[in-house]
């Protein structure tokens, strides 16, 4: 969950203690020693000290000097006498809080608990697509600041805040102490969102949750959907340098992807923001990930370009947009058999020109297998779903193949997180892109994926086996 971790400026009103000095010129004024040069006679202090003492007085209200230079003792000089040299005086103060861009509120969360980005993606934690408004001084609420002190234990008994002066610094942080949760029920059509924090359940954040999952966004956690064993994700048959290079190319893909995206958040913070300084550090924030982007994309091409000339040019990484357009090669070219493993279908991805396709090379005598179900032999709406979609798409292809040539397509439910194809000994693609439910293409459903490539023929058979294993 995004939380602002926010650095503000305070005026509060404070009980603090006088100065030494001060305590006894307000004693002594109080007793009838109201001249200055007296008060430093009695005290035996220089007329500097006393005059810096009175000033601190004077800007209390504690006392008034008439143009005689007499001192008087005000009310609350007596009051504060009475209270053995302690006043209410303001002070400027820093203090560090959290602000939740989603229900645009300062949380009693202790700042100094929050994860920033690298934290969250070491941890495997989860990242709302929610791109999140900055928090503005008229966003800050007094009462809000003063609660989440006091439950942190930062605001001190009596303290009275008078004003939030100013915004010094912004941090973009996460908490680990909110559970996601995604209801369904058997006969509703739609999910319902909910978040809880520790046994306490938060209607705001709820609700907003539930608006960025009704706009589309997919914000079911990772960690909480079904993930059987994952199979295999590497070939053997890669050499410590090709695999090296390989980790080291889906990294830097990575972290142009992260780059391409931080410019665009800056961009889209610019474009909407009314503060001129804001809208001057965006622009140098976007200069500077411009930069970074244009040497990470230099040092993946030279990445690549490496690959290829140890490899051959056999082996290379797929990135995502460029998946569906392998899966419509496999197609095209296979002349004896092509085998498609996803853990889903959707006619999403699954659309009509694949339709035509497979149809085409069933026609041309080539045997297509497709394995397929990831948990949609489970009860719930969303396996239901799962399952009435992939049934749905696959009856279309069926409705385009001739009776006769029907026993050319094998399909099988098999609950399996594989995910990858091979096309006759010519080729074979495996990783983590589910290639007969997402497309790949870069919109707002958009999400990194990628693949390895091979035309090595010990890789096709390596593969082959696995997948006789899978279809039995």
């Amino acid at each position: 969950m995004p939380v602002y971790e926010v650095r503000l400026r305070l005026t509060e009103l404070a009980e603090d203690d006088l100065s030494t000095p001060a305590r006894f010129v307000l004693r002594l004024a109080n007793a009838g020693a109201t001249q200055p040069q007296e008060i430093g006679g009695l005290l035996g202090m220089s007329q500097t000290y006393v005059a810096k003492a009175a000033s601190e007085l004077l800007n209390e209200n504690l006392v008034t000097q008439t143009p005689t230079l007499d001192l008087t003792v005000t009310t609350k000089g007596k009051q504060a006498l009475r209270d053995g040299g302690r006043t209410w005086r303001p002070r400027n103060r820093h203090v560090h809080v959290s602000y939740d861009p989603l229900t645009k509120r300062v949380v009693d969360v202790d700042s100094r608990q929050l994860l920033n980005r690298d934290d969250v993606r070491k941890n495997g934690l989860f990242i709302l697509p929610s791109g999140p408004r900055r928090p503005r001084l008229s966003n800050i609420r007094l009462d809000e600041v003063k609660n989440c002190l006091q439950l942190l234990g930062l605001l001190r008994e009596g303290t009275e805040i008078l004003e939030v002066s100013d915004i010094k610094n912004m941090w973009l942080r996460y908490r680990d102490d909110v559970i996601l949760v995604k209801l369904d029920a058997a006969n509703a059509d739609s999910s319902l969102f909910a978040a809880f924090r520790a046994q306490q359940y938060l209607e705001e954040e709820s609700a907003a949750i539930q608006r960025v999952a009704d706009r589309g966004a997919d914000i079911v956690p990772e960690d909480l959907r079904p993930q059987p064993d994952r199979g295999w994700v590497e070939s053997p048959s890669l050499t410590r340098e090709e695999s090296g290079l390989l980790k080291e190319i889906n990294g830097l893909d990575q972290s142009i992807g992260e780059v391409k995206q931080a410019v665009s958040e800056a961009r889209t913070t610019r474009s909407v923001t009314q503060d001129s300084q804001e809208r001057i550090d965006l622009e140098a924030r976007i200069k500077i990930l411009e930069l970074e982007k244009e040497a990470l994309e230099s040092t993946l091409a030279d990445r690549d370009r490496e690959l290829e000339r140890i490899s051959n040019g056999n082996i290379r990484l797929i990135k995502t947009e460029e998946h569906h357009s392998v899966l419509l090669k496999a197609i095209r070219e296979a002349s004896s058999q092509v085998t498609l493993v996803s853990a889903w279908i959707d006619p999403y991805a699954f659309d009509d020109e694949v339709c035509r396709l497979l149809a085409a090379a069933i026609g041309r005598g080539v045997h297509v297998r497709i394995a397929w179900g990831l948990g949609v032999r489970r009860r719930g709406f969303e396996a239901s779903r799962n399952r009435e979609k992939g049934i749905s798409a696959l009856n279309k292809l069926k409705g385009l193949i001739p009776r006769h040539l029907r026993s050319n397509l094998t399909e099988k439910i098999a609950d399996t997180h594989e995910k990858f194809i091979i096309c006759d000994d010519l080729f074979c693609a495996w990783g983590s892109f589910n290639w007969l439910s997402y497309r790949g293409q870069r919109d707002s459903g958009y999400r990194r994926e990628t693949s390895s490539y091979s035309e090595r023929p010990d890789d096709i058979a390596i593969w082959t086996a696995n997948a006789e294993g899978l279809f039995g």
